[in-house]
């Protein structure tokens, strides 16, 4: 029987979460939930896609969550306005989770179609993507390699995990314990 594993919480003070369309985001509830049961002094700041809202509500984040949590749409009347300094409230990182091939390959060709994409194409702050990418080859590496050209990215670490459709093997970055980890790490290196 092995020992269990010591999940790793958020060292700073704030961060903000960006969720984007996957059925992994219907999973997000659960860890805002773990992380402010963990962390209450956290405060957790959240923008929610419009495709993310098909599995998960911005209702039941907000009701979970103890900082800003807006639909990331231009046109929702919940967005504050400190996306356009690359900033959410006092985040001291952003990790998008889950972070889906789409969104890794719009924010790796410079799109800014929603407040927080450009929030997240104009920030300095540390970024991890938890990516729910569902295959490797060499189109989906070369994005994610122009992505870590920005001294400020960085993807969580993989994990075993089954597939939402036919639940055979696969691995993931949709891990926010590991997330967490590495923003701990761009935090305090940012620090210094």
């Amino acid at each position: 029987m092995t020992a269990p594993q010591t999940l790793t919480t958020f060292a700073g003070r704030e961060l903000h979460l960006h969720v984007s369309g996957s059925v992994s985001a219907s999973l997000v509830p659960w860890w805002v939930n773990w992380l402010r049961f963990t962390t209450p002094e956290v405060i957790v700041n959240l923008s929610v896609s419009v495709r993310a809202a098909t599995f998960v509500s911005v209702e039941a984040l907000r009701a979970l969550a103890n900082g800003e949590v807006w639909l990331d749409d231009w046109d929702a009347g919940s967005v504050p306005r400190s996306w356009r300094d690359g900033q959410s409230g006092g985040s001291e990182c952003f990790i998008v989770f889950p972070a889906t091939l789409d969104t890794v390959m719009r924010l790796a060709q410079g799109r800014a179609e929603s407040p927080a994409h450009m929030m997240l194409q104009v920030t300095g702050l540390p970024i991890v993507l938890a990516d729910v990418i569902p295959a490797e080859n060499e189109v989906i590496d070369h994005w994610r390699g122009v992505l870590l050209k920005r001294p400020n990215v960085s993807f969580a670490p993989r994990i075993d995990t089954p597939r939402a459709i036919d639940r055979t093997a696969t691995t993931s970055g949709f891990n926010l314990p590991g997330a967490l980890a590495i923003a701990n790490e761009a935090i305090t290196e940012s620090r210094r």
